[in-house]
């Protein structure tokens, strides 16, 4: 039995990922205004956006796929005998809802798992279902890996400021964090999908500093790490150095995601 997995543009992936056979990546949209609409890392690359994103007098919002999308992406499937679709965390976007609604319109079985994730995050849930795929395992198998990695992938980010997370309306519980302090540096963490306030602190320096001590419990667990950032690669191979991971997994965070944290936003996704 052959199995074949879907997901979404906030996933993040490496070309070889993308060109799978069995793999399909289904984008959400961002707009910038009313006529200006682009598919996530279709349209723009990454350097153009978040260009965009600082000179625009439009705040860009996102949408998630049309069902259509996934339909489309379940029937260019149809050679395997079943589907395994994941998305980013329910709680940020639509785009569960929209999965799970095609796949009641396409003839081939396909599971959905909202994965509470999104990014560096789903990537390395994402990999545990194909990592069970490549070793023969059936969709029943790839379903639960991923439901078991989704529940225990935490994921960390610093941000310089809470503007884009309140500008965008996914602040969420870290609402608490606004303050009026100088140059505080927030830390928040993804909860069950949902951004929750970890720490508040001064300066660049505490924030770093805040983050390696409350990771060092999975470093010393053994956990597998993945890093992400926004024009932020030097702060976010700081964290790996000090967290003591050699050769880092490292991404860029597109655009969907992004325009909610901001540029300057770094990292960690731990499994």
């Amino acid at each position: 039995m052959t199995t074949a997995i879907v997901t979404d543009s906030t996933t993040t992936l490496t070309e070889e990922e993308r060109s799978r056979p069995d793999l399909r990546v289904v984008p959400l949209t961002f707009h910038f205004g009313p006529d200006e609409t682009y598919l996530d890392k279709v349209d723009l690359t990454n350097e153009e956006f978040y260009r965009r994103l600082r000179e625009s007098d439009d705040f860009p919002t996102t949408s998630q796929p049309p069902v259509g999308a996934f339909v489309e992406a379940y029937e260019s499937l149809a050679a395997y005998d079943s589907i395994l679709a994941l998305t980013i965390s329910s709680k940020l976007s639509g785009t569960f809802e929209s999965a799970t609604s095609a796949a009641g319109m396409v003839d081939v079985p396909v599971e959905v798992v909202d994965m509470r994730s999104a990014e560096f995050g789903s990537t390395l849930i994402l990999r545990e279902a194909l990592r069970v795929i490549d070793g023969g395992g059936d969709l029943r198998e790839a379903k639960r890996a991923a439901e078991a990695a989704a529940r225990r992938t935490e994921v960390f980010f610093a941000v310089g400021t809470l503007d884009y997370l309140a500008k965008s309306g996914r602040i969420g519980r870290a609402q608490k964090l606004f303050g009026s302090a100088l140059d505080i540096r927030p830390i928040l963490r993804l909860e069950d999908g949902e951004v929750h306030p970890y720490k508040r602190v001064r300066g660049r320096k505490r924030q770093m500093n805040a983050l390696v001590e409350g990771l060092a419990p999975f470093v010393r667990e053994g956990r597998r790490f993945h890093f992400g950032h926004i024009d932020a690669e030097e702060a976010a191979n700081e964290l790996a150095r000090k967290l003591g991971v050699r050769d880092p997994q490292m991404a860029e965070i597109g655009g969907v995601v992004g325009c909610h944290v901001g540029p300057g936003a770094f990292g960690v996704a731990c499994l």
